[in-house]
C-alpha cells in the first residue's frame, strides 16, 4: 500500500506502522488540517506536518495542536519568502548569442581522403562484385539445365499428344474425319 507524504510523516515520527485506531485518529488530524486549508501533503509543509505528528503522537492535548494548526494556517498565508533579486541580463546575453551564431550558415569542408576511405572499406564487404558475378552464372546455368531436363522430360508426351492430334485429324479413305 502506498502511503501519502503525511501518513508517511506519521509513520516516521511514530516509528512503526500505525494501529487501526491510531490510522482513525491520523485520518482525521489530516482531514482538519486540509479543511483548514493546509496541504498537508505538500512536501514543503512537511516540517508543519512533522509538528503536528509528533504533537500528536507525544499525547499533546488536541486543543493544543488544533491551535498550531491555526497558527500554522495563519503563518502560510502571511509569509513572505525573501528571495535576492537575479540579475538576468547576462544570461539574456548569452542566449542572444547562442540564437545569432545558430542563424549562421555554416561552411562544411569534406576530406576527399575519407570519403574514399569510407568507400573502400564498403566494398570490402563479405560478398565481393565477383563474388556476385559467380553466383549470378551458377544461378543462370542452373536456370538453363532445369529447362532443358525439363524439356527431356516431357519431349515423349509432347510427340505423343502430336501423334494422336495427326490421327484424329486426318481423314481418312472415305474422306470422313473420325
Amino acid at each position: 500500500m502506498a502511503y501519502s507524504n503525511s501518513e508517511q510523516v506519521f509513520m516516521d515520527v511514530l516509528g512503526r506502522l500505525p494501529a487501526e485506531h491510531e490510522w482513525k485518529e491520523i485520518s482525521a488530524l489530516l482531514g482538519t488540517l486540509q479543511r483548514a486549508g493546509f496541504a498537508v501533503d505538500d512536501p514543503t509543509n512537511a516540517p508543519h506536518v512533522t509538528l503536528f505528528a509528533w504533537g500528536w503522537a507525544r499525547s499533546t492535548p488536541r486543543a493544543d495542536v488544533l491551535a498550531a494548526v491555526k497558527a500554522a494556517v495563519l503563518e502560510a498565508g502571511t509569509v513572505k519568502i525573501d528571495m535576492p533579486a537575479m540579475n538576468l541580463e547576462p544570461v539574456l546575453i548569452a542566449l542572444r548569442g547562442l540564437q545569432d551564431a545558430a542563424a549562421r550558415p555554416v561552411a562544411v569542408k569534406v576530406d576527399d581522403a575519407t570519403v574514399k576511405d569510407a568507400v573502400s572499406q564498403a566494398l570490402r564487404e563479405p560478398i565481393s562484385l565477383a563474388s556476385m558475378a559467380v553466383l549470378g552464372i551458377v544461378i543462370a546455368g542452373a536456370l538453363f539445365i532445369g529447362s532443358w531436363w525439363g524439356k527431356r522430360q516431357l519431349e515423349p508426351t509432347v510427340q505423343m499428344q502430336q501423334m494422336m492430334i495427326q490421327k484424329l485429324t486426318t481423314p481418312n479413305e472415305s474422306g470422313r474425319e473420325k
